[in-house]
């Protein structure tokens, strides 16, 4: 498991039915629980997800979404369990300077309590912490609790190709805004 300095600095999320979880950044050891995880989720979520028929990661996919110099990659779990991991996000390094890629799986029995939501707000702000400007996300046109959750951040379609959608989030900037994240219950 992560060293103690990971657990440490861990982001709390208080899901709408009083669950708490932490999120924190992946480490190349988590690919096991990432594994799990993904065995847990059914084949719809992980076609969502994947836009693909996949069941779970290889090594080196993960080495490559654990690497920082690929960008971040958080994993959640319940406050309780920091060896169970119920949901990853990543927020990655793209070609383009200053947009960073995001995308999000929940395990299923996770859903439905704002997790997802509170997630994408988190990986905006860690977004903006590392420089980006823009968060893009390609999504299944059908998922649409994926597509509600960025609504939420305000996200506009760039691009249609068939069965997905390419959107881009705009991140704000100007550090007097409040944020839309923090260490608060989910709503």
């Amino acid at each position: 498991m992560p060293d103690a300095g990971r657990r440490d600095a861990a982001y709390s999320i208080t899901l709408t039915d009083g669950t708490a979880t932490r999120t924190r950044e992946a480490a190349p050891v988590d690919l096991v629980p990432v594994q799990e995880m993904h065995r847990r989720c059914s084949p719809v979520t992980r076609a969502l997800r994947y836009h693909a028929g996949k069941s779970g990661l290889t090594a080196a996919e993960w080495r490559h979404l654990s690497s920082p110099e690929r960008g971040t990659t958080l994993v959640t779990t319940p406050a309780g369990r920091t060896d169970h991991i119920i949901a990853m996000t990543n927020v990655m390094h793209t070609d383009q300077q200053g947009v960073g890629e995001l995308a999000i799986l929940v395990e299923d029995a996770w859903q439905t309590n704002g997790l997802g939501t509170a997630l994408a707000e988190h990986a905006a702000t860690v977004a903006r912490r590392v420089g980006h400007h823009a968060l893009a996300a390609t999504v299944a046109a059908g998922n649409m609790p994926m597509l509600h959750v960025l609504e939420k951040l305000d996200a506009t379609p760039v691009e249609s190709t068939g069965p997905v959608l390419d959107l881009v989030i705009v991140l704000q900037s100007d550090p007097s805004q409040p944020s839309r994240c923090g260490e608060m219950p989910v709503h």
